[in-house]
């Protein structure tokens, strides 16, 4: 999803092309014209088409029939209206509340019937309140005879005009808050369209909306199919393929490149690039070639409203006009917006070459990073900081502070008591690999073994770079002392991670903080699609519940009895069975209903 901020009144700036310049104001100290400015622009933008889906009325008139469904259908409290205005938009607001299991609003189209499968996805242009809301679609798709909806999130920019582009590729079915990654989008079939506000933050919220379209920037190519079709990226091809990021700039993005041409190679020292084709080369053409990736779709009038754009080198590049040219840095962009089914392409006629110091150690990197908070306190509570600091190769799979929220409720305040530290540095050293490992070497290997003896597994799937299902976010941070892989999860074995996730069976908690990181761990098992291994969740916490000194003999028989029950039994009925002998527990401990 992309957002381009704009100004002016929203109705004399419908945008066709997928460059729109709204009213600027233009300060007097500025020396190069306006005029000159969208000469450039209009001579280097890909044309896009954009088709016009609903532009609402100015006489306020609703021709795709919109209504409100809230929470309320569900027993909830959140309430929304919508209006069409007299400017000719539609403005959706109301209370989101959060009480009884509430807290969703929506506003919803009649039946329509749109066939979209030539765009590449929607674009809206909108003023909200700072809030993060959803588009919602329908197709024809069916899970047990009900409709599944297809969610894509988009994020407003608090009383500002906005222009949003969400790819068909962002849409995620759904059914009741349960993912349905085995449905698949079909934008042919177009039948039920919405807004949705569901971020779990009650009060009040407002967003009006100006347009919906569909756009299409004419290829269903990859970056990667269009760099290899055009003859003016030989060496742009041959470096990504020697990197071992072809399948990366295959996959789903959405990237933005900055593809530099053949002569731009050409103009860099004599043997320069020989020398980076080799493998001794290979770390620093990984460094150089992602110090021209951007994640996310960036279109030039983006960049240039922006100023300057971060890469996954994690580099600041500057995006000017100076001197009649759109700049990258010190490059020319001779050519913008050349759209891909999983990007943007931007031309540009040198090579950017990172200019930082040399690299950091791991934990310098991590620690300039920010986002590693808990990682380095489990370093540190391990005992491991004198490894990483010690000048050995090596290559550390990185969970984010993110990545260790996702774990059940407590486990990271229990791993990082002393006298778990044998457990946790068993956690850790099963995130690393012994030696410099590239993601092009790793997938290209398939497995590699970990520093605790457990076997990492990669591949791509559904265009993502996965190690043991788990997404690798970003690739080849290069240190001094090895290689960074940023992942969304903390990779986990059942031989250390006692199946619940460190908590579920540990008799030094209470068991209803017990019973709670069960549910908190199986309940995205289930929705996933995944009933066997959620039962085996709640199956492993009742076991340990039942053999506790601190219960009753009426909550064991209790616990013992759906153990009973299960026998013979789905998957779905156990993880049911399972789930009511632990809600009861609940109950019957605290006095409350979880």
């Amino acid at each position: 999803m992309v957002m381009i901020q704009s100004t002016g009144s929203p109705k004399k700036f419908k945008q066709t092309n997928s460059v729109m310049i709204s009213k600027m104001k233009i300060k007097k100290h500025i020396w190069v014209s306006f005029a000159a400015l969208l000469t450039v622009i209009s001579n280097i933008t890909a044309t896009a088409k954009e088709n016009m889906i609903t532009n609402f009325s100015e006489d306020g008139t609703d021709s795709l029939k919109w209504r409100i469904t809230d929470d309320r259908v569900m027993g909830g409290r959140s309430q929304g209206k919508f209006e069409i205005t007299n400017q000719g938009t539609m403005r959706f607001s109301g209370n989101l509340s959060l009480e009884n299991n509430g807290g969703f609003s929506s506003v919803r189209s009649g039946g329509v019937s749109f066939d979209l499968s030539d765009s590449e996805g929607l674009a809206l242009r909108v003023k909200g309140d700072g809030r993060k809301y959803q588009v919602r679609l329908g197709t024809e798709a069916r899970y047990r005879s009900w409709d599944v909806s297809f969610s894509a999130g988009f994020q407003t920019k608090k009383d500002t005009w906005v222009n949003v582009r969400i790819p068909f590729s962002d849409f995620k079915a759904g059914f009741r808050g349960r993912s349905l990654d085995q449905v698949s989008f079909d934008p042919s079939k177009i039948r039920r369209l919405g807004i949705l506000l569901g971020d779990k933050k009650p009060g009040r919220f407002e967003v009006e909306i100006d347009s919906i379209s569909a756009y299409s920037g004419g290829s269903s190519n990859t970056i990667m199919d269009l760099v290899a079709a055009d003859a003016r990226f030989k060496t742009l091809a041959a470096a990504v393929n020697a990197a071992g990021l072809g399948e990366v700039l295959s996959g789903a993005g959405p990237f933005t490149v900055f593809a530099p041409t053949d002569a731009a190679f050409e103009s860099l020292p004599e043997g320069t690039v020989e020398a980076l084709l080799t493998e001794e080369g290979k770390t620093s053409l990984i460094s150089i070639l992602k110090n021209h990736v951007v994640s996310g779709r960036a279109d030039l009038s983006s960049a240039l409203g922006a100023g300057s754009i971060s890469n996954l080198e994690n580099n600041t590049l500057k995006v000017t006009f100076s001197e009649g040219s759109v700049r990258v840095n010190d490059a020319v962009l001779r050519q913008a917006d050349v759209s891909t089914s999983n990007g943007i392409v931007h031309i540009i006629d040198s090579v950017l070459v990172p200019t930082k110091e040399g690299p950091t150690s791991i934990l310098e990197t991590a620690n300039k990073a920010g986002s590693f908070k808990t990682l380095l306190a489990a370093v540190e509570t391990a005992g491991l900081e004198d490894y990483l600091e010690s000048g050995e190769s090596v290559t550390i799979f990185a969970p984010t502070d993110a990545a260790f929220n996702k774990l059940p409720a407590g486990t990271v305040e229990q791993l990082l008591k002393p006298e778990n530290r044998k457990k946790l540095e068993t956690v850790l050293i099963n995130h690393a690999l012994q030696g410099s490992v590239g993601a092009g070497t790793a997938l290209s290997q398939g497995t590699a073994e970990t520093l605790g003896n457990q076997t990492l597994t990669f591949k791509i799937q559904g265009g993502r770079f996965q190690v043991n299902g788990i997404t690798i976010d970003t690739v080849d941070l290069v240190c001094s002392n090895g290689i960074i892989h940023v992942v969304d999860e903390v990779i986990l074995f059942e031989e250390n991670e006692d199946r619940a996730g460190l908590e579920i069976n540990d008799q030094s908690v209470t068991p209803q903080a017990s019973i709670i990181a069960a549910i908190q761990q199986g309940v995205p098992l289930y929705n996933q699609g995944n009933a066997r291994a959620c039962a085996d969740v709640y199956r492993d916490c009742i076991k340990s519940l039942a053999m506790r000194t601190d219960l009753n003999d009426v909550i064991k028989t209790s616990l013992n009895r759906s153990l009973k029950m299960s026998e013979s039994k789905s998957a779905d009925e156990s993880a049911w069975i399972y789930r009511y002998a632990l809600d009861k527990t609940y109950s019957t401990l605290t006095g409350h209903t979880l």
